[in-house]
């Protein structure tokens, strides 16, 4: 060492610097950490400008990816510090009226928000990504005095869902615009919502067992039975299907939630393999974004008034980058990693031909349309972009 340079690490600085995956993955770590605020880790830097559990999640995968836990930390103790006395996370802490927000006008002190914005239903996804974000961040801090202090909130949340099975089956049932995708009608039981959920109650039962804590037999069976449950309603063979109302299967291919399934290790391999096989026959697989659903929702599933001023396709057609960085993880820890790699090198151009990660996008370009322009400083795109690099390794090596 005695201060001669090292060859081989100049060598791999000079070589990633010039790779179009490095460059991309500076920018969207400079993106979610400009997002970086005392409540946690804001959702955008416009209309989005609040902490949202939901991409707070998401986004402190790439945070703890690059050891920011301090961050993450903090929008913990937030959503903790707004939880109802039964459980539930807030939808968001700031402006609790999206419209107010939309036209500029902020909430101070900031108040939480409970249910969708269309004013229909309970998010039912906030408490299972917020239970397994305690969980990412117990297991890479080893902090087991906050472990402590925490656990009891971590449990109502984790219990908190139970309330929202109105069949007794142990799966969340949920009315529409309740999830991610809040311009569709889905209604019943969705294999999204469903998939957090069963592995937040993995997570619960894990951090139990951390403690040995007395619950700790009582939630690793909850968890084996929601997860045979989950297999049991969805899976058709080739995929889970999107959502369950009833007699009603609505038999669409939800990307995000059945690349999540792979990424959580809910599907076994072989049933890996059939949904990426189903993806690539509905021809869902080698576009510069993966599409969110194949087929298209008939219209009527959607929010009327996104029909109205022409955003219809919110969540039926446009493009997520965030879909796209799970699916990059997935390929990569199913072992097809030049597949990983081609996903990653689309992200990456796309990011860097637009000069930032934004919210969502039409072909190649961010969506720019009279009612509706697609957030800049997007954290939840930024972070798993962040979080898809640190996982496969990939942004050190030059683009395919």
């Amino acid at each position: 060492m005695n201060g001669e340079p090292v060859v081989m690490d100049t060598a791999i600085s000079d070589h990633r610097t010039d790779s179009i995956r490095y460059k991309a993955y500076q920018r969207a770590l400079a993106t979610l950490r400009n997002r970086y605020h005392s409540l946690g880790i804001l959702a955008g830097a416009g209309h989005f400008s609040d902490l949202w559990a939901r991409d707070f999640c998401f986004a402190s995968w790439g945070a703890l990816a690059v050891d920011d836990r301090a961050v993450v930390r903090q929008g913990l103790d937030t959503l903790r510090h707004w939880m109802t006395p039964d459980g539930q996370v807030p939808l968001r802490v700031g402006q609790p009226i999206f419209l107010l927000k939309y036209l500029g006008f902020d909430a101070n002190p900031p108040k939480p928000r409970y249910i969708d914005d269309k004013g229909y239903s309970v998010s039912v996804d906030n408490n299972s990504l917020v239970v397994s974000l305690f969980h990412d961040y117990i297991a890479h801090t080893h902090d087991m005095a906050y472990l402590q202090e925490t656990f009891e909130s971590i449990r109502l949340m984790a219990l908190w869902n139970d309330t929202q099975d109105r069949d007794g089956d142990g799966l969340i049932e949920e009315g529409h615009y309740a999830g991610w995708a809040d311009s569709i009608k889905k209604e019943g039981k969705v294999f999204y919502t469903n998939v957090l959920h069963v592995h937040a109650a993995r997570c619960v039962a894990d951090l139990a067992r951390r403690l040995n804590h007395a619950d700790v037999t009582m939630l690793e069976d909850r968890y084996h039975r929601l997860r045979h449950r989950l297999h049991e309603v969805f899976w058709n063979g080739q995929y889970g299907v999107d959502w369950v109302n009833g007699t009603h299967v609505q038999s669409t291919l939800s990307a995000e939630a059945n690349l999540l399934a792979i990424v959580l290790r809910l599907v076994s391999p072989i049933e890996a393999t059939a949904i990426m096989d189903s993806m690539a026959r509905l021809g869902m697989t080698g576009h510069a974004i993966v599409p969110t659903v194949a087929p298209a929702y008939d219209p009527k599933w959607v929010y009327r008034p996104f029909r109205l001023i022409g955003l219809s396709d919110y969540h039926n057609g446009l493009g997520w980058i965030w879909v796209g960085c799970v699916e990059v993880v997935a390929r990569w820890e199913m072992g097809d990693h030049r597949g990983a790699a081609e996903s990653l090198d689309r992200l990456a151009h796309l990011i860097e031909e637009n000069q930032g990660v934004f919210e969502v996008y039409q072909g190649r370009k961010p969506v720019r349309r009279l009612c509706y322009r697609s957030e800049e400083w997007f954290a939840w795109s930024s972070g798993l972009f962040v979080w898809a690099c640190q996982k496969t390794g990939l942004h050190l090596e030059s683009s395919l």
